[in-house]
């Protein structure tokens, strides 16, 4: 009896030896697997995405973008996922399609500076780019970078067809308001912020814009005026939101001593008067001495002579 029992307690021993030896083994084995599927996994399950609605055409900057936990069997090729990219990299890209807040960004969403395709994907439906040249003073100092809205303005002379012979007068014409500058030279964005002279600079307009910056070029100089970032209030700039309003300026308002018009009269001739002396008289007196007192009917009439002789010559 007393054998059967230490045979059975050896048994129960080894059995639980046992046990304890394959839980202790298939415990190690999950926690293996669990580690090497935490190594293989970081870099697919965080993708970047929309930190808020991206409209199609808006630049990119770093804090438009964030990290989102992302299912692995979920993820996408075309995802950009943790380890791969960084919101940095895509700062100053730009987006071809809207993305909603939360949404992946994907490559073929957004288009690098400097990409095929990267002007057109800047433009709004439906308008154009146009580049016009610039000098150093029309660009104000090389201080208009991309993202800034001007003016244009044109400056020619304009001629008088009713008076052909009339010198030409000068004036100055915004001809159109709030473009939105999309590149200067060839820049799209200013990393560095330092003023370039540029040659070119390129804006967005519409069609009709288009043409009419097309005509200006030719009529005369082109010159930009920069806009102030914050919107005008009534009273200060009633015209801010309207890019139809035009304004011109004349040369005579600038300097009053320019007069156009028709020219003054010319100045009244100067008179001219002969002197004559004594000649006429004498021949009157002559034809006098024919009688005793011939010589004072002659003088009278020699003198009467000279003086309507003066008349006649003063009158102008």
């Amino acid at each position: 009896m007393r054998v059967r029992v230490m045979l059975f307690a050896g048994f129960a021993l080894l059995l639980a030896l046992g046990t304890i030896y394959f839980a202790r083994t298939w415990l190690s084995h999950e926690r293996a697997e669990i580690a090497d599927r935490s190594k293989a996994e970081p870099a697919g399950s965080f993708v970047l995405v929309a930190a808020k609605p991206l409209a199609a055409g808006s630049y990119l900057r770093a804090d438009d973008l964030r990290w989102q936990a992302w299912p692995a069997e979920a993820l996408d090729g075309a995802y950009l996922v943790k380890g791969k990219a960084t919101p940095q990299s895509l700062a100053g890209s730009v987006v071809r399609q809207n993305i909603a807040a939360g949404e992946p960004i994907t490559v073929g969403r957004v288009v690098k500076p400097g990409g095929r395709g990267f002007l057109a994907a800047l433009l709004s439906p439906g308008m154009r780019a146009v580049s016009v040249q610039v000098t150093a003073t029309s660009d104000v100092a090389g201080m208009i970078f991309p993202g800034d809205k001007v003016d244009l303005i044109l400056s020619h002379q304009i001629r008088d067809d009713a008076h052909p012979n009339a010198p030409a007068r000068m004036a100055s014409e915004t001809v159109l308001r709030d473009l939105r500058v999309l590149a200067v030279d060839q820049r799209t964005a200013d990393p560095t912020n330092a003023p370039v002279l540029a040659k070119t600079v390129t804006f967005e307009v519409t069609p009709k814009e288009a043409e009419i910056i097309e005509v200006a070029s030719n009529l005369g100089n082109l010159s930009l005026s920069l806009r102030s970032l914050a919107r005008g209030t009534a009273g200060t700039d009633a015209d801010n939101d309207d890019p139809s309003s035009v304004t011109h300026t004349w040369d005579s308002e600038v300097s009053p001593l320019i007069v156009h018009g028709a020219p003054p009269p010319p100045p009244h001739p100067a008179a001219i008067v002969t002197v004559l002396r004594g000649d006429m008289g004498q021949k009157g007196g002559g034809a006098g001495h024919g009688g005793n007192n011939g010589g004072g009917p002659g003088s009278a009439n020699g003198t009467a002579g000279m003086q309507g002789a003066l008349s006649a010559m003063a009158t102008p």
